[in-house]
């Protein structure tokens, strides 16, 4: 009885460290992943300022393009209302030159009768009429020839100044729609310019919406991302607390059961003293039997470091340096890839509780599940599932089924792709280590 209760004491003693241990070392991931918390809360709250900043931006340049556009409307009807003009002065202009052509063959076909009638004009203008009182037969034929000899010089002269009243009207014509082509093709050439300036604009515009587009598309991923990360954490956070509690409670119960395990021990030596102080009495002592700490491990802490495979089927992508399958940039390939039909089930690596089991960003449709192996915590992620039949809170035992595989997320077909983190989950993964020699590949 007394090398029993000595032994369990023992136990107890031996158990309050490694507890104490394991305690230590969940207080201080949380403490860090507290902190690690708060940085992604303020770097999503920068990240929210810099999209509010930058849909403003959007918003902006998409009123300028609207702006602009009208403006090219605008410009393109004045361009068209111009062109219209600059055709209906060019055929003015046309007309007034087949007018001024015609009158110049007329003129030139009449050339040597008005040159004519000019020398006669000019050379027999007084005697014109001497000759015809000479040749008059009487005073009324006088009268009569010379009415008719003034008559036919006047509309000589009529008729020479109509020809060249005539050409220099035209002439002066075809100046002045001359001069109005050019300036309605100056201005058209103004406003073509401008539109030419004003569609480079809206190009730049345009490009610039386009970048701002990509900018928001980002910052909302980012925000996103932010999100799903602070809900992970928070939910591991959530359950290392329950760890802390729960050693906390074994603490208290391993305290109390060594202390009245420390009393049961006192008493039993007190009976044992006052038995043995009988005995002597009657000249027998009896030596108490040496007790001895146990050398074996305690029950109550794992040895267990293994892992199941979450899934049979060949490894398509392996963990390490790739190129991503969508956008064929380089990347650290923080999993590997396990191809097999689509519904085949995917079960736990560990036994653990289930931190996320939602869709994510990338991720798809994803189960996160947490596990406490050996006073270490280790994180394993399952993703692109095509159901989740898992929630989170829940405890899992290893191959337990957490859903089936699928193609969902950023995925380019179906597979499971599988992650393990020597500690716990964060953004970037940067504890994520190389599954494949925990689950047998």
């Amino acid at each position: 009885m007394k090398r029993s209760l000595a032994l369990g004491l023992c136990v107890s003693l031996l158990a309050m460290p490694v507890m104490a241990t394991e305690k230590d070392t969940l207080k201080a991931r949380q403490d860090r992943l507290s902190n690690e918390l708060e940085e992604s809360k303020k770097a999503q709250a920068e990240t929210d300022a810099e999209l509010e900043i930058t849909e403003a931006e959007r918003d902006a340049v998409k009123t300028e393009i609207h702006v602009v556009d009208d403006r090219l409307n605008e410009l393109s009807e004045q361009i068209a209302i111009q062109q219209h003009e600059v055709d209906t002065a060019r055929a003015e202009l046309e007309s007034t030159r087949q007018q001024l052509s015609v009158q110049e063959e007329y003129l030139e076909s009449q050339k040597e009768l008005v040159n004519e009638r000019l020398r006669v004009l000019q050379v027999h203008e007084d005697t014109s009429y001497l000759q015809v009182v000479f040749e008059s037969r009487s005073f009324g034929d006088f009268v009569t020839r010379a009415m008719t000899a003034r008559t036919i010089a006047e509309q000589d002269r009529e008729l020479i100044h109509n020809y060249l009243s005539e050409m220099e009207r035209l002439e002066s014509l075809e100046s002045t729609q001359r001069t109005q082509l050019s300036f309605v093709k100056q201005k058209e050439r103004e406003l073509v310019i401008t539109k030419q300036d004003l569609d480079r604009t809206a190009e730049k515009k345009r490009d610039l919406l386009v970048e701002l587009n990509e900018q928001v598309e980002q910052l909302e991923l980012e925000k996103m991302t932010r999100s799903e990360e602070q809900a992970v954490m928070a939910e591991q956070n959530r359950i290392i607390s329950e760890q802390l509690e729960a050693i906390a409670t074994a603490e208290r119960e391993a305290a109390e059961a060594a202390e009245r395990a420390k009393r049961e021990a006192e008493a039993r030596a007190a009976e044992e003293r006052a038995q043995a102080e009988a005995e002597a009495r009657e000249s027998e002592v009896e030596e108490a039997p040496e007790v001895t700490a146990p050398t074996e491990t305690p029950t109550n802490v794992s040895t267990s470091t293994g892992f199941v495979r979450p899934v049979s089927g060949y490894v398509s992508s392996p963990f390490g340096p790739r190129d991503n399958p969508l956008t064929g940039v380089p990347e650290i390939h923080k999993g590997i890839d396990l191809v097999n039909a689509s519904g085949t089930p995917i079960v736990s690596s560990a036994p653990g509780v289930v931190i996320k089991a939602a869709p994510a960003t990338g991720y798809g449709n994803v189960v996160f599940v947490s596990h406490v192996i050996n006073g270490e915590i280790w994180t394993t992620v399952y993703a692109h599932l095509n159901a989740i039949t898992v929630g989170a809170g829940q405890q899992v035992a290893a191959g337990q089924t957490v859903g089936t595989l699928g193609n969902t997320g950023w995925s380019t077909g179906p597979h499971l792709h599988f992650e393990l983190h020597r500690g716990k989950w964060a953004p970037g993964q940067p504890n994520a280590i190389n599954p494949a020699p925990y689950i047998g590949y």
